[in-house]
């Protein structure tokens, strides 16, 4: 069968070229230019595209040019038996588009870097996905895992070695244990036991390193973030500014640098909050706003893009704009909710890890675990199926 195709190509290849007069550099160069969905149906067109688009250089050019380009605002939500569904959201049009189901029965998810997410569950059964081309890669079991109450994964990316690394944070009785695992190893590394109170062990990912604020259990407040150099694998700490050490922060990332959220603390006059931004190494902070504006009961910060503030529930996704004032919100359907967002690239990532495997296999399994008797749970359905029978349509307001 592959003979058949491959012949197929070589005919169509023939076909394309008596047609295309650009030279094979330039087919390359206007290919790594278009969005990844796009190219991803171009690889049909002629076995030179298809060779063309499985090349780690292609891969890695293509990305460049999507992150300039091609970025969107993404949401991941979860709906049914661990499934997720990717949507857009274009705040400029204030359009919310809904796209493709992605297989997996990990029910948690990392927020998306490159184009990548990080799948798990409280087995310790954690994956790495492309929602773009439907393949994933299947990351070791820990041998901490049993000895943890809870776990959490992030993934982030090494830009001097385009590595990708998954760091998982295991909640133990009285600490924290933190591991790493490359993309397409075999293993984990123990890094650090921290003893000390994160105020939230969601990572804050700005250029290859992951920050957390470190609560102070005697004051209650934040005075330090702990930083994780993903590059070197060494942790280290910074101190906020000291005139915020009073408020109530929250970090997060926006265009490419750590911001700092702070608001008035409990009991404060005050009903101004601030923004700061760091240097590269966050040892050095600058003001660089204020806003009327104190972050909802129940809701928390996701990141800053083009001057808008984005936070959120699992239910309810608001944004601020910071310079001409209002905002909007999208309600979640009700047999949803918010697991993941962030800053979205169709990438071609994860064509060379060894062990990928095409995320629509799970649709078998899926049908399968129907056929068993698992129909209560709406199991055994076709994926047109699943999409048919889904709420696609976010309420806008």
């Amino acid at each position: 069968m592959e003979d058949n195709n491959d012949e197929l190509l070589d005919e169509q290849n023939e076909a394309v070229e008596a047609q295309v007069s650009l030279p094979q550099d330039i087919q390359q160069t206007v290919l790594a230019f278009l969005p990844g969905r796009v190219v991803l149906k171009l690889r049909a067109v002629s076995r030179f595209w298809r060779d063309c688009i499985q090349e780690p250089n292609f891969v890695d050019r293509h990305l460049n040019n999507a992150l300039c380009l091609h970025q969107s605002i993404a949401f991941f939500t979860s709906f049914d038996d661990g499934l997720f569904c990717m949507h857009t959201f274009d705040p400029t049009t204030n359009i919310c588009k809904s796209l493709d189901i992605i297989f997996s029965f990990r029910f948690q998810m990392s927020d998306p870097c490159n184009g990548l997410v990080c799948a798990y569950d409280s087995k310790g059964d954690v994956e790495v996905l492309n929602p773009t081309i439907m393949k994933h890669v299947t990351l070791p079991v820990s041998q901490l895992q049993s000895r943890a109450v809870s776990s959490e994964y992030f993934l982030g990316s090494v830009q001097s070695t385009n590595e990708y690394k998954v760091v998982c944070i295991r909640h133990r009785v009285r600490f924290l244990t933190f591991e790493v695992c490359t993309v397409g190893t075999q293993s984990w590394r123990m890094l650090l036991e921290c003893t000390d109170l994160l105020k939230t062990t969601k990572a804050v990912i700005v250029n290859g390193v992951m920050h957390w604020l470190i609560l102070d259990g005697a004051s209650n407040c934040t005075t330090r973030i702990l930083l994780f150099n993903l590059t070197d694998e060494i942790f280290s700490e910074s101190a906020v500014p000291d005139a915020i050490k009073d408020h109530n922060l929250e970090l997060l990332e926006g265009e490419g640098k750590l911001h700092l959220l702070a608001m008035p603390s409990k009991g404060s006059a005050s009903e101004v909050s601030e923004i700061w931004v760091s240097n590269s190494s966050c040892t050095v902070w600058d003001h660089m706003c204020n806003i009327t504006f104190l972050l909802p009961l129940g809701m928390r910060p996701h990141f800053l893009h083009k001057k808008k503030l984005f936070y959120g529930n699992q239910k309810r996704f608001y944004y601020i704009d910071l310079e001409g004032g209002g905002g909007f919100h999208i309600n979640v359907p009700s047999d949803e909710c918010i697991v993941s967002s962030g800053i979205f690239v169709d990438s071609l990532l994860l064509h060379s890890v060894t062990g990928l495997v095409d995320s629509r296999t799970l649709l078998m399994s899926y049908a399968r675990a129907g056929s068993a008797g698992s129909s209560s749970s709406g199991a055994g359905q076709s994926l047109k199926e699943a999409k048919s029978n889904k709420k696609m349509n976010w309420r806008l307001t």
